[in-house]
């Protein structure tokens, strides 16, 4: 059997190692468009910190590829799937399958913004090849403006402060990391990330560059505001990678659609995993893109297994974050926007810490937790097993602990049946 698999992150590899436990004597190819061996993602906020050096962000050390014979071929842009023939075309090579898994990933998302396109020092911060532009960019001197304070303008946000004169950040919408913070939480954070260096411009956004010699020397913002601008990071947001599979035929909705459970497309030899597919989130049934590194490698591992007879599922997703900014800790998780008169909330302050709990009935259904993360694993227990509240003992909004279960519960589920 032979499986090819397109993309080297966390879907792709978890799809490989997923296939070698399942078949121990399956053909197992990787085709990446990367120059690197997977390598961890979340880590190149950190290489442009200088806390992680390179050698030390790879995912498997070499000898590991070797020995568990998944070949990785590198520096290779996929152009063509040919579903009649079954093989996958880049440039002139082709690459036989049996069952393929698209593991593409997503791209930076780039909105139009006059004289932006084509500055020598307008980067963006996704990967490791683009990080390394980044750092080879940012002096002590340079005045870097980020376009975005998602996630990913954030980290990069963070790690420029460390080395540059001046961070400013441009975001649309009202707040700093909308897609996971609420209204109210946003504003502590943003407190807290204003006291170690950084600047915002919120609901504003980039229109045009000013440039010389093809640099960006300023940005002039939507409000009318001029920035000096040394460096330029492209922030904006992310769009899954589905080029491949249009061109393919395959079913595409913002991203590539499979069955949510088998993860496999509308093609019987084909599978998707990652953040170029569709989820459906298990809290609420809405189709979404969850571009998670643990949800990743969940997809793939469930693909993996598919692809080579297995029968592992996914057994449903929802979002997940846990990212810290100057030592602040932020979890959250679940429906923490959920809007409707079918969801409440409560919130629980103390110094520093907070606590957003949010309910659907008796249900919890999603948290924000700020400096207040101990036994943030109960709650994600709470929500993914759907628990009925009113089953549990003390209060929710205290720290969590295996004993607000009965001791039923704690025997049976918590323990393996070894008694508390």
């Amino acid at each position: 059997m032979k499986y090819l698999i397109i993309g080297a992150s966390a879907a792709g590899l978890a799809t490989a190692e997923s296939i070698r436990k399942t078949d121990a004597g399956g053909e197992i190819t990787i085709i990446t468009k990367e120059a690197y061996l997977p390598y961890s993602r979340p880590s190149i906020s950190y290489y442009l910190k200088g806390k992680v050096e390179e050698k030390n962000m790879f995912l498997r050390k070499a000898s590991y590829y070797k020995e568990n014979r998944i070949n990785i071929i590198t520096d290779t842009n996929v152009t063509k799937i040919d579903r009649e023939n079954k093989v996958v075309k880049a440039g002139r090579k082709e690459f036989p399958y049996d069952k393929l898994c698209l593991a593409t990933g997503s791209k930076p998302f780039i909105p139009p913004m006059k004289n932006v396109e084509g500055g020598k020092n307008a980067l963006t911060f996704l990967d490791l090849a683009a990080t390394k532009e980044v750092k080879k960019a940012a002096k002590a001197d340079t005045r870097a403006v980020v376009i975005g304070a998602g996630l990913i303008g954030m980290k990069a946000a963070e790690g420029l402060t460390k080395i540059c004169a001046s961070v400013d950040v441009v975001e649309l919408a009202p707040r700093v990391l909308p897609s996971i913070l609420d209204e109210k939480s946003a504003k502590s954070v943003k407190a807290h990330l204003e006291a170690n260096g950084i600047k915002f411009h919120l609901e504003n956004t980039v229109v045009e560059a000013k440039t010389k010699n093809n640099l960006i020397t300023h940005v002039v913002l939507k409000n009318g505001k001029i920035l000096p601008c040394d460096l330029l990071i492209l922030a904006v947001g992310v769009r899954p990678e589905t080029a491949l599979a249009e061109k393919a035929g395959l079913e595409v909705n913002r991203g590539i659609i499979t069955d949510p459970e088998t993860m496999q497309t509308g093609d019987e030899s084909i599978y998707a995993a990652g953040d170029c597919t569709v989820s459906v989130d298990m809290l609420d049934g809405s189709k979404k893109i969850i571009a998670l590194w643990p949800n990743a490698v969940q997809q793939g591992t469930v693909a993996g297994s598919q692809m080579a007879g297995g029968s592992l599922t996914t057994g449903g997703t929802y979002s997940v974050n846990a990212i810290d900014f100057y030592g602040l800790r932020i979890c959250t998780c679940g429906l923490i926007n959920a809007k409707g008169k079918q969801y409440s909330d409560k919130i629980k302050t103390d110094g520093n810490a907070y606590k957003r709990l949010v309910f659907e009935g008796n249900k919890l259904v999603g948290f924000v937790l700020i400096n207040a993360s101990v036994n943030a694993g109960i709650y994600t227990k709470l929500i993914s097993e759907g628990t009925d509240l009113s089953t549990l003992e003390g209060n929710i909004m205290d720290d969590p602990s295996l004993f607000m279960f009965s001791k039923e519960v704690r025997t049976e589920k918590l323990t393996g049946g070894v008694a508390l």
